[in-house]
Order: structure tokens, then sequence, then C-alpha cells
């Protein structure tokens, strides 16, 4: 993994000594849409690759984005139960999550729930903090996720077998592929199934059973050259998910989450010039339900999101690069939602924006500039935009400093959920200014990111759970990013801390719900000869949370956490790797969210076969 940080302060004077390092050419797309190298990228960024997800044997989304820097996960309860992403503090809903560069359908809270979206098809992750409304629009607040299969047979062609048994009643079996079907053409498949019994989430719930989980999954992808100019590439993938889950209200005790999601381009390249056309449609229908009343009685949340883009880049100049693009879609709250036996119907809403980048190095100094329109059907025209510098000190350090600013348009569900709707909310708006410091040595490196994000019209209410209807606060957000990674003999340590201070303005500047002011992580990783290890350490300080039991709702303190989790690999033969991991080697009981259990230590044990 490519994470570069640590506080200047920390370091040593005879870092500075150190001979110069060639720059980190580490192609990313999802920065400015384009293909560009991690060094010219004036964010900070973090790709993982498909060898670390193997060698860290973690079985969910979740569990692989927790140790990130400026990431918080707030999973209520085991495998495939709902989990908040919250990146710089930010609410789950302020960071967009992509599929191949393409937003995924999401439910109606607006934001894909990680732990519903299967790791298997997944090659390759960017990780983009920081605000990037000026090029993706809404929902880019705090970050951004860009998910990547695999769809290149350039590597050979290859199938894999997959199997895997673990604590309770855990399974796992999965068929991958990837194809080259003649010399212009390859294709990708993956066919998976995931099961667990779980455990008791809710121990007060009085539903005292295990709350398990069922994952049907597939993926079928192609991409083919017409000649060195002309490509395109088709993607398709879907999930079935069942989640058994405790209810205090015992309203509902089954919830099953049908996603799918159809995405294709069309890509011309020649010279100093690229041009791209995409277009994507993807679903999701969310149905909860009591198991003594059977699925027939479920009420669906149904959602639908169509998109089409055109991308263009030009660099034809050196040291200059060109973007523009615009992109449409269209939202829509599907006719068959309904709630508490209500319907649930919201107008489509359509949404067109133009946006352009130009980025220019001249010498050690390299500037971005960025602005977007978005002509938004319900609320009208919001423009965007975002400026950074940065100076390569020397050869081996660098200095970054930016300004973007950010808005979203509120979900459906906190316009027009039935008992809970608020049609009054105002878009949110973001202003975010940063400076980042980092350096780069032989056997190790270090950054150091401070920033701070300004929201105006924050939706303080997500969930239509809790006994309070959404409205508009203003927040500030305050955080401080330090890391470091090295290299000791065989094992690659990356280590990082978080101060995220997030104040509510017209709450007593109180920190916002579920989001730690102080979380660190240590990762090391190491490789000997046939056998992978990794070690994680992941520290997670005190939260506020409300106990939505009492009315009105209680403001409560979650004590801090502590978890270590190790897993392995090892290649037994050509054909054939054996894996496992341990979470929570020490047993600690914890507590996620208000009113939720932790599933204390766990364990799986994996066979992959190479055909």
């Amino acid at each position: 993994m490519s994470k570069k940080l640590l506080a200047a302060a920390l370091l040593p004077a005879a870092a500075f000594a150190q001979s110069s390092l060639p720059a980190n050419d580490t192609m990313v797309v999802t920065a400015n849409r384009v293909d560009q190298s991690v060094g010219s990228v004036l964010a900070p960024v973090i790709v993982i690759e498909r060898a670390e997800i193997e060698a860290r044997q973690v079985s969910s989304l979740p569990d692989l984005l927790k140790t990130l820097p400026g990431v918080q996960i707030t999973t209520l309860g085991g495998r495939g139960h709902m989990s908040s992403l919250f990146i710089r503090g930010t609410n789950s809903n302020h960071s967009l999550v992509l599929m191949n560069g393409r937003p995924i359908a999401a439910m109606v809270a607006g934001t894909p729930d990680l732990s519903q979206i299967p790791l298997g098809n997944i090659e390759r992750i960017e990780y983009i903090r920081g605000p990037r409304a000026a090029v993706y629009g809404s929902d880019a607040i705090g970050g951004v996720i860009n998910l990547i299969s695999k769809t290149s047979a350039k590597g050979g062609s290859e199938t894999h077998l997959k199997g895997g048994v673990g604590s309770h009643g855990y399974g796992e079996g999965q068929v991958r592929t990837v194809q080259a079907l003649g010399e212009h053409t390859d294709m990708n498949m993956l066919v998976g199934y995931e099961r667990t019994d779980g455990f008791d989430v809710v121990a007060g719930a009085q539903q005292p059973d295990r709350d398990g989980f069922d994952s049907l999954n597939g993926q079928f992808g192609l991409n083919h050259a017409f000649n060195e100019a002309w490509s395109a590439d088709f993607n398709a993938q879907g999930y079935d998910n069942q989640t058994e889950m405790d209810d205090p209200y015992l309203a509902t005790d089954q919830s099953r989450v049908q996603a799918f999601q159809y995405d294709g381009g069309l890509k011309y390249q020649s010279g100093a010039l690229t041009s791209r056309l995409e277009a994507s449609y993807g679903e999701n229908k969310l149905k909860n339900w009591l198991e003594s009343q059977g699925e027939s009685s479920a009420e669906p949340i149904h959602t639908g999101l169509t998109r089409f883009s055109w991308i263009n880049s030009w660099t034809g100049v050196e040291g200059l690069m060109l973007t523009g693009g615009a992109d449409w879609q269209q939202e829509q709250l599907k006719s068959d939602s309904s709630s508490y036996g209500q319907s649930f119907n919201a107008p489509d809403r359509d949404n067109t924006g133009l946006f352009a980048v130009g980025s220019y190095r001249w010498q050690a100094l390299l500037w971005e500039l960025s602005g977007r329109t978005d002509d938004n059907k319900q609320y009208g025209r919001h423009n965007t935009w975002s400026a950074a510098a940065g100076l390569d000190i020397d050869d081996n350090h660098n200095v970054r400093l930016s300004y973007g600013t950010g808005f979203k348009a509120p979900t459906f569900l906190d316009l027009y959920y039935p008992g809970y709707e608020n049609p009054d909310l105002k878009p949110e708006e973001s202003k975010n200014l940063e400076l980042d410091f980092s350096g780069r040595y032989t056997g190790w490196d270090w950054s150091l990111n401070l920033y701070r994000n300004q929201i105006q019209n924050l939706i303080a209410c997500q969930s239509a759970f809790s006994s309070c209807k959404p409205d508009n606060t203003d927040a500030e957000i305050r955080g401080v990013e330090v890391a470091l990674g090295l290299e000791t003999g065989p094992l690659r340590h990356d280590l990082s801390f978080d101060y995220t201070k997030t104040e509510d303005k017209n709450d007593g500047d109180q920190q916002l719900l579920r989001r730690a002011k102080q979380k660190a992580s240590w990762l090391t990783q190491a490789q000997l000869g046939p056998v992978d290890l990794s070690t994680e350490l992941l520290y997670v300080g005190k939260r506020d949370d409300k106990d939505f039991s009492s009315f009105p709702a209680e403001r409560v303190v979650l004590s801090s956490y502590t978890l270590v989790n190790l897993g392995a690999s090892y290649d037994v033969l050509p054909q054939l790797t054996l894996g496992g991991r341990i979470d929570n080697l020490f047993d600690r009981d914890y507590v996620p969210a208000y009113g939720y259990a932790s599933p204390g230590t766990e364990f799986k044990l994996t066979a992959d076969y190479r055909l």
C-alpha cells in the first residue's frame, strides 16, 4: 500500500541527508478522472492492490478500509450488517464510492452500504482524501473511493477456485476467471457465495438469536481493443444479500438487499488526446420484514441511478494537462417503494454537470485549477471549484496547499421518508483548506496533512430509525493526519494517527456522533518466501452517540478500544495457496455503536486453487 505520512516535527535531521529517489510513478485514475501518476496528484492518495487484499485475508470491504488514514467505520453488527463510512469526520454520505470510476447506485440514504459490496472481484482500490466536488459534483465532500475490478488478461489467463470456513458458521465459495479471447479481447467473470450464522448483535432487543448473513454475488466484464486508438469495455455486477438483524421495537428481523449495475465505455486515444464516453445504470432494493410474517409482507425501498459521461484530456504541451467533460445523471425512487403502509414517493431528480481541470508543472512547481457547474432539477445551479499548488523542495520533500468547495443535495430519505420527512432541507455546502507535507527516502517515508472543512447546512439526522427528523445545522471539522511508512528487514510498517475534531455549531460545538477524535493504526506486512504475513493494530478513541430508546434521546459516550488482527497466506504449491485470519485476537469486548455488541474473536481458513 502506498501510504505516505508522519509529522515533520518528528522527522530526524539525518533524514535530510538521504539520497534522492525517483518520482512515484504509480498510475491512478480517480483524482481527476484521467490517468496520471501519484506524484502529480495534489491530494493525499493511497492505492491498495489485490496482492495486499490476499495477504491480509480480510473478508469485507469495511475490514480492509478501517486502518486507512482519515477513515472511521461503524458497523452495526457483524458481516453484512450496516456499515457507515466517515472520511475526515464528514457524514457517511459525503464520500463518493465508485466502481470502475462510475458511481454506484446507492441505497435511499444516499450512499452504498460498504458491508454489502463483495470484495472478491475487486482488483485495486484508489482512495483520495479531501473534496473532489469540482471534478465529480455532489457527494465528494470528504473523499472518493474507487473500486476497480480486473478486466485485463495481460498477465495471462487464470482461473481461481476458492473456498473457506470459519467461526460463527462462516463459509465461502468462489469461482473467478480472467481469460484472453483472442489478441484483442479480455473477459472476466466471478460467481461467489458467502454465509455466516453471525452472533446476537443487540442483546437487549428481546430477540436472543444469532444474526446471520447470506450473499450470492456475481460479476462479468469484457474489454476489447478495436485498434491502437479505439477500445471499449462493459461490466455487469450484482448481489443478493440477506441479513438477520435485531430490532428493539420488534418490527423487523430480516433484511434483504438486491443490487445490480451495468456500465460501459468507449475510449479513443491518439497522441496527446484522450476521449471517453461512459454510461451506467444501477438499482438498489432494500426490504425489511418479520420472519414470522414472511418476505411477502416486506415494503421495499427501491432506488435507481442512470448516468452518462463524456471525459476528455489533452497533453499537447510539455508539463500541461487539460481535462474537461460533461455528466448527466438521473436519480429515481421507484414506484414500488413504501414504508409503514404509506407510499414512499419522490420525483425523479436530474443533474447536469460540466467540469474542467487544468494542471501545469514548471520545474519544481505544480499548479492545478478545477471548476464545475451543476444544474440540479430540484435545487438549481451550484458552482464548485478548487485550487492547489505543490512545491518539490528537493528530490525527497514536497509541500502542497489546496482549497476546495463542495455541495450535496439532500437524499430522498431526508426529504420524503414517511413520518420523518423534511422537504424544506437545504443543500449542504463545504469549504476545505488543506496543507500537506511529505518526504520519501530509501526505506521509509512520512507525511503530515492539516485540514479545516467548514460545512454549511449539514444534515444532522441521517437515519429514519432515530427519534428525530433530519435538519440543517453548521459544522466545522479540523484535523491532523500523521503517519510513517518504513521497512525493517523483511517487514513493511505503515503507522498512522488521526486527530479529528468535529464541532456542531448549533449544538454547543459538541462532537458529531460516532466520530472519534483520536484513531491510530499500525499495519505490518512481510513476505518470507512463499509466506505472506500481516498484523493490524487499530485504536479507536471515545465517541459520542445517542440512546434513542429514551425521549428525548440522551447523549452517551462510548469507550475507546484497541483491536489486534492477524493474517497469513502460504503458497503450498504454484497452484495452491492456503490462508487464514484471526480478528480481535485478544477477544476485546467493545461497543461499535450504542446498543450494539461486538463479535469477539473470529477466525477463518481459506484455500485458493489456480487452474
